[in-house]
């Protein structure tokens, strides 16, 4: 003889179900953004933000800043202002100053 569900266990299922389904979308949608991370990463490391053109290291007081020599645009990476800041005096450490935290 057949066993026949009862309403709670098919809702129970169905629950169970749609959760699993939820999480599988969810992971993919977390595949797709570190792509694209990846994907943006690729095109845009070490390129100007103003310009577009590659970007170079330079040493400045014993820190290494990216410059473009197209703009002329110096742009710093995270800690690398308070680095700075605490090397130089006069007018571009108080510059640096109003920047730090």
């Amino acid at each position: 003889m057949p066993v026949i569900p009862s309403e709670n266990e098919e809702e129970y299922f169905a629950k169970q179900e749609l959760e699993l389904k939820r999480k599988l979308a969810k992971e993919r949608q977390a595949q797709m953004q570190a792509a694209e991370r990846e994907s943006a990463k690729a095109l845009h490391y070490m390129k100007c933000p103003k310009c577009g053109m590659q970007l170079e290291e330079v040493v400045y007081h014993g820190v290494n800043v990216d410059k473009c020599f197209s703009c002329e645009g110096v742009f710093l990476d995270k800690g690398e202002i308070e680095r700075i800041q605490g090397k130089e005096s006069g007018f571009l450490g108080k510059l640096f100053g109003s920047f730090g935290s």
